[in-house]
């Protein structure tokens, strides 16, 4: 008997397992078709995006209406608004593919969703002539999903996660077709023009000395630094427009571009490929008009010959607007070429001294030719290596600054005088504080130098002659 009873034991409590592990499996599976539900959400509208003839929703106070006509869309309001096609289907593709978590039936109360005055209406109607009014609602603050009803059903209230408001466009210049910045690269700029009130300015690209120029307002052209000029023509050449204010602006004051506050010229060459023929570099050119800020400091613009108004981030702008020539000043002091060495000469403590570069071609055993250089001063022949130390260290030297302002009281402590192939000119190091001399460079130009840099530059001078 006891036997039995404990077989009847254990077939007991296998049913009651069996009992538990069905009834798991049952509620794991409700809960996962309940999650795919939720996840997958309720369709709202029933309707085909390519079905649709005619929508509109309100922008501010006002409504915006888009017909296609011949499938193209057309603004209702103004014949000539120039649509983008493309933006129009990617909106009603957005519209019409939000989804719904829950759906509540028979709601009385609407203010409470925030569909009594609703933040928004949006009107569809397809080719048959259905017509599907969407009430957008407002937000729920503890869950952050959103209301919306049909005005068909207006006492069923959708909840969704998608935030209807935020795919509708905040102006209906978001559904216009814009122009695009000049497409050019920065590498193929060889001229940019900043004209403005006060500290207006040119930079050319000199082919001839492979190397770049910046005139001030004052008509004087000196050289400038090639990573300054570099930074410009990128910034500028990558510019982007962040939004179309106008298609067709017809009063330019209410941008300031009726008399703008800079204009911006760019010349760049462009290579033009035809079939069969070799590739034929032209010239191009075009000019940005800058107009006032907005209220978060983005600038209005446009180009020459547009109607069109666009709005750029300050930072596109700033380095181009309040920079002036003097911002774009080489930093070098009087770089030396020295293959294109003839003489140097030294005003220093006192004395003047000549040095004085030869070179000569000598002939190899193997049939080559090797230059020899040798540095002389009044016929006596200078260390090699202790000489071209001392004009490297004077070629090498640049300014930490540059202001036409600059000046000294003393006079120059070293002078240099540097005579090449194609040049010959004079720089010069005068102490100004603790920290620096006052250098004046190969184009006159003044500017503060690393008082360490010319006690090494003076003390490698000095090393020639020991």
């Amino acid at each position: 008997m006891k036997k039995k009873s404990k077989w009847n034991r254990m077939i007991y409590l296998a049913v009651i397992f069996a009992l538990l592990l069905l009834l798991y499996l049952f509620l794991k599976n409700r809960n996962e078709k309940a999650e795919e539900a939720e996840s997958s959400g309720m369709d709202v509208i029933q309707m085909d995006a390519s079905s649709i003839v005619n929508f509109s929703f309100k922008i501010g106070d006002n409504f915006a209406e888009f017909s296609k006509d011949v499938d193209e869309w057309k603004n209702q309001e103004d014949s000539e608004f120039p649509v983008d096609q493309e933006a129009v289907e990617t909106l009603l593709n957005d519209l019409l593919s939000f989804t719904a978590k829950r759906k509540l039936e028979a709601v009385d109360g609407l203010s409470e969703y925030g569909l009594e005055d609703p933040s928004n209406t949006i009107r569809l109607t397809d080719e048959s002539g259905t017509e599907t009014e969407i009430l957008v609602g407002s937000r729920n603050q503890s869950t952050g999903d959103y209301y919306v009803s049909l005005a068909e059903a207006p006492n069923t209230v959708y909840v969704t996660a998608s935030d209807l408001s935020s795919i509708l466009p905040g102006s209906v210049m978001e559904l216009a077709e814009s122009e695009a910045y000049p497409a050019v690269s920065s590498s193929d700029i060889v001229e940019i023009q900043v004209k403005k009130e006060q500290g207006s300015y040119t930079l050319a690209y000199e082919e001839e000395e492979a190397n770049w120029s910046v005139t001030g307002e004052d008509g004087i052209s000196y050289s400038a630094e090639y990573q300054q000029v570099s930074s410009l023509a990128s910034t500028l050449s990558g510019m982007v427009y962040s939004g179309l204010m106008d298609y067709n602006a017809e009063d330019l004051s209410v941008y300031g571009l009726d008399q703008p506050a800079a204009e911006i010229y760019i010349r760049y060459k462009e290579e033009i490929e035809e079939e069969e023929e070799e590739p034929e570099t032209v010239e191009k050119n075009f000019t940005l008009y800058v107009g006032n800020q907005d209220e978060n400091g983005n600038y209005y613009v446009r180009t020459e010959g547009s109607g069109q108004v666009h709005r750029v981030s300050s930072e596109s702008l700033s380095s181009a607007l309040e920079n002036n020539s003097v911002s774009y000043w080489s930093s070098e002091i009087g770089y030396i070429s020295m293959n294109n060495l003839k003489r140097v000469e030294v005003s220093y403590g006192g004395e003047i001294r000549t040095i004085e570069r030869h070179s000569e071609e000598q002939e190899q055993e193997d049939g080559s030719t090797e230059t020899e250089v040798t540095y002389t001063s009044g016929g006596t022949l200078l260390d090699e290596d202790k000489t071209e130390d001392f004009l490297n260290s004077a070629s090498g030297i640049s300014a930490q600054s540059k202001d036409p302002s600059l000046s000294a009281s003393e006079a120059a402590e070293i002078t240099i005088t540097v005579e090449t192939e194609s040049e010959t000119f004079t720089v010069s190091y005068t102490p100004y504080d603790e920290n620096f001399y006052l250098a004046s460079d190969k184009e006159g130009r003044p500017g503060l130098v690393n008082k360490n840099s010319v006690s090494e530059l003076i003390e490698a001078y000095q090393a020639v002659w020991s």
